[in-house]
């Protein structure tokens, strides 16, 4: 039986019906391609759903040139859209019940006429937009607030393959845009490049030579031993591969097991929590392929088109992983048929999954995906001892 719902969640339920009573949702015809409509695409959620989300933005404004597109986006993901021009606005959404009624003045003051609910898991989210009084809002029936929609869509067809981004696209598509922008994007800015860089540049690697290797993942579940990472680490370092270890603030303490761990003279370099987030994005343009597992991190690389080897544990790559269409990447995961019996994501705290994906397979993909190591270079400083 699912549990039921929190009281900021009934109360928010109590306010949507009666709104809905009064402000009936009106049926959508699509929009023409030569619409000048306010939209506004709401999502609010994490780092990877934020890239996710950039797809659509991408289809609205090919479809709709002259439109108004802006974005209500949470105010930790505000870098990752700030500077994509087919955006023209970012509003910030300032955390659940924070500022409510200023931002709701803000999202009025827009007079927008359609909201694109993309993702918003907070209660207070959707209830926000309504009381801006889009004429039109659409999304989901599954969602809680899809009383409020003009527009309700039947769930993604995740048992026939459907990705996370068709998901998203469909709901362009019901407004009348084409659907088919699948790849997402990112824009990091002068700044990030050149941060990224200088950081290259301080460890002695020459641009479009190391290997990154993510060390991040949000749960247990999705994080690859620090063993494996030390063992690619050494193959790969004695193979003449340099190796970089990336990841955000909070992955310092694996970076730092990972490198008490690696022998004294190898030439592993760590960047772990030295970039902020479109900083470690830019770095891994300049690197010759991306290691990674499930992460906000794995998707800005395939955003960026960078070689991408995505390991995963007991999530559904076929529907948070790369895109089908997305060139130079490979999935690495366990088949189902070798599954520890009686498996149960929700109490792998240590990775039981991910621990079964062997050093091997990583070093014979990368090897698959045409990335060689770099040729020798006396003053490139890619030999040497471990960097800091």
């Amino acid at each position: 039986m699912p549990n039921p719902p929190r009281l900021t969640t009934r109360i928010a339920l109590g306010w949507s019906r009666r709104h809905a009573r009064r402000f009936t949702p009106q049926p959508l015809e699509p929009l023409p391609p030569d619409t000048t409509a306010r939209i506004l695409v709401v999502n609010t959620t994490g780092i990877g759903d934020t890239i996710f989300c950039t797809a659509p933005i991408a289809d609205l404004r090919e479809s709709f040139p002259h439109a108004r597109i802006d974005m209500f986006v949470d105010r930790r993901r505000v870098e990752i859209v700030e500077n994509n021009p087919r955006l023209s606005n970012v509003v910030v959404y300032p955390g659940k019940f924070k500022r409510v009624r200023a931002t709701i003045r803000e999202l009025r003051s827009k007079k927008y006429e359609l909201a694109i609910i993309q993702h918003a898991n907070d209660p207070d989210v959707v209830p926000m937009v309504a009381a801006a009084r889009p004429k039109y809002i659409v999304g989901y029936e599954s969602h809680t607030f899809s009383e409020l929609y003009s527009v309700k869509l039947p769930p993604a067809d995740r048992a026939g393959g459907a990705h996370t981004i068709d998901a998203r696209l469909a709901l362009c598509k019901a407004v009348g845009a084409a659907g088919t922008h699948w790849h997402t994007e990112l824009y990091p800015d002068d700044g990030d490049r050149a941060q990224a860089a200088e950081l290259l540049h301080g460890m002695g690697i020459r641009s479009g030579t190391a290997v990154a290797m993510n060390l991040g993942g949000s749960l247990p579940s999705k994080r690859w031993p620090v063993s494996h990472w030390v063992g690619l680490a050494r193959i790969l370092c004695e193979r003449g591969y340099t190796c970089l270890f990336v990841g955000g603030p909070d992955d310092a303490l694996l970076a730092e097991m990972v490198k008490a761990r690696c022998d004294h003279d190898m030439p592993a370099h760590f960047a772990v929590g030295k970039l902020p987030f479109m900083g470690s994005a830019a770095l891994l343009q300049l690197c010759a392929a991306h290691v990674s597992g499930d992460t906000g991190l794995m998707q800005a690389g395939l955003a960026l088109d960078v070689p991408t080897i995505a390991l995963f544990g007991p999530d559904d790559p076929a529907w948070t992983g790369p895109y089908p269409s997305q060139e130079r990447v490979a999935v690495l995961q366990v088949d189902k048929a070798k599954w520890p019996d009686g498996y149960d994501r929700r109490d792998d705290k240590d990775g039981v999954l991910m621990k079964l994906i062997s050093v091997d397979e990583v070093v014979e993909v990368l090897e698959g995906l045409g990335i060689k190591p770099p040729p020798p270079s006396a003053d490139s400083g890619e030999a040497g001892t471990m960097q800091p």
